[in-house]
């Protein structure tokens, strides 16, 4: 990692990286998530004047602003994040990890809907990722998945409850 990076663009990395792997997570792209891309590009676009996220930025720009959103556009961004990952690498591994979680909750709440395989691929994050179990905001968080985890069905009441809590994660800070 160089030092000179800016915090704000190591968050909106691993929040993209988050948010890519997200909206590819059920196969499927709707508008709305192919407009968080956009989204992504026009908030973030202010902050792009230095290299490395200069180029990191063109390249992801150009990938979405073809209009197209399939699976190959997807590997390409991706592999773009690959490429440029070693560049906003952050000290703090936690809040890494945080930023991608956000980016990747959102990528899966976009589209309004979280459905049991989401949840399930989310939960394994969580697994894969158990080291921060105990440190908040994880703490609730892995909590509050495996439970959603673990029931068959949800009531349109429990359902509302899970995505409000996944709402309001996005903001923690």
């Amino acid at each position: 990692m160089k030092d000179s990076i800016a915090p704000q663009t190591q968050i909106a990395f691993h929040n993209l990286n988050g948010l890519i792997h997200g909206i590819a997570i059920d196969g499927h792209i709707s508008k709305s998530e192919f407009d968080a891309l956009k989204s992504w590009c026009q908030t973030h676009e202010s902050i792009c004047k230095e290299d490395p996220f200069h180029s990191f930025y063109s390249e992801i720009r150009d990938i979405i602003k073809s209009g197209i959103l399939g699976s190959e556009e997807i590997f390409e961004l991706k592999s773009t994040i690959q490429k440029f990952k070693n560049d906003f690498e952050e000290k703090d591994h936690v809040k890494s990890d945080l930023h991608y979680l956000q980016g990747l909750v959102y990528g899966i709440i976009v589209d309004g809907d979280i459905n049991k395989y989401e949840l399930n691929l989310l939960h394994n994050w969580l697994l894969e990722n158990s080291h921060l179990k105990t440190k908040t905001p994880f703490d609730e968080f892995f909590e509050t998945i495996r439970k959603a985890k673990e029931k068959k069905t949800f009531s349109p009441e429990e359902y509302k409850q899970l995505m409000n809590f996944l709402k309001k994660f996005l903001k923690y800070d």
